[in-house]
């Protein structure tokens, strides 16, 4: 808050409390590191099922198509979307646990190797070489602190390899945004109606854009960003990918008849 206003002396009074006890800095809404997966999921879900809806109602499909296609298709691409967010996550783990054990290794046979390693890594970042052995000096102290540092100054590698069920959660939040998401688009047309641009079609625009809206301003909500901003951005990211995707079925009937 003290941050989104610009308030440097509540900035102060937030940093000043007495202990860790008293005083927890938030950076990002709760459940931030879920952002990519519900972004991701949600958007591609929305966008997805809505680029067959608009490409069905361009091309004169009725309800059936649009239920069958849709649905097929949304839960398809939410278990891949979910299942390679997953494999990608835990390879990723996989490879920073490999390297997080080779640093090991080598603090534990060439500390000195790897204490000048970093020393030299600081300077690079243009802090003095007094400065910088100072400050390996004190974090080297402690083999897995100077190994985390390594891991994120040396490597980059900043993923949590100490979480071992981040990748199915990702993978799950992933699949429950993309499917959840996905399926705003096709509720109107469970009513059983609904052929080309008619009223049922005018409903699942309505929905689709009130989908929109709450998972852009749920991502404004999770990075601690302007909700309405987000919300627009997302609305007009759908705007343009179903007006487009409307535009191709439309071209594409009147070419096959």
């Amino acid at each position: 808050e003290a941050f989104r206003l610009r308030d440097i002396a509540m900035t102060r009074a937030e940093h000043s409390k007495k202990s860790t006890f008293d005083h927890t800095e938030s950076h990002g809404g709760s459940g931030s590191e879920y952002v990519k997966s519900i972004v991701f999921g949600g958007l591609d879900g929305i966008i997805t099922v809505f680029a067959i809806i608009t490409a069905a109602a361009g091309s004169g499909g009725d309800w059936r198509t649009v239920l069958v296609f849709g649905f097929a298709n949304c839960i398809a691409d939410a278990f891949s979307m979910g299942f390679g967010e997953f494999v990608s996550g835990a390879a990723e783990r996989e490879f920073a646990l490999k390297e997080r054990e080779r640093e090991e290794w080598e603090v534990q046979n060439c500390p000195d190797v790897e204490i000048q390693e970093m020393i030299e890594l600081y300077q690079e970042k243009g802090i003095s070489e007094e400065d910088a052995k100072e400050f390996v000096s004190i974090i080297s102290k402690d083999p897995k602190v100077f190994v985390d540092f390594m891991m994120v100054d040396e490597l980059g590698i900043l993923i949590d390899v100490d979480d071992k069920y981040g990748p199915l959660k990702q993978g799950i939040v992933m699949f429950l945004s993309f499917f959840l998401f996905g399926m705003a688009p096709l509720l109107a047309y469970f009513t059983g109606r609904g052929k080309g641009t008619d009223g049922v079609f005018a409903c699942s625009v309505a929905l689709t854009g009130v989908a929109l809206v709450v998972l852009g301003a749920t991502k404004g909500y999770l990075t601690s960003m302007s909700m309405p901003k987000s919300a627009f951005l997302m609305l007009l990211n759908g705007i343009i990918s179903g007006g487009v995707s409307y535009v191709v079925g439309v071209m594409v009937e009147a070419l096959v008849r």
